[in-house]
């Protein structure tokens, strides 16, 4: 096993105490505004939640929660059911 020195992001649960220190104080990464950090963080934090990659942490939970209540999400989701219905 790597020593934690020799990882560049450190070692898994360093980088899962990062992501969830961003995402906790909220409601997005850069504070009220959605950007596409939120995009890309937020898409990882719930395929990894869904695929047990990603401990379920209730910041995670919630910041998962928060971006799935947007109003693109909600069309998107629509869409997909659509989709998978037609």
């Amino acid at each position: 096993m790597a020593r934690r020195a020799m990882l560049s992001y450190g070692d898994f649960d360093t980088a899962m105490n990062v992501v969830a220190k961003a995402v906790e104080k909220g409601p997005w990464i850069m504070g009220d505004q959605f950007t596409a950090a939120d995009v890309i963080i937020g898409s990882n934090i719930r395929w990894g939640m869904m695929f047990k990659m990603v401990p379920e942490r209730q910041t995670f939970l919630d910041y998962a929660a928060r971006i799935a209540a947007r109003p693109a999400a909600q069309r998107a989701e629509a869409k997909d059911k659509a989709l998978q219905a037609g």
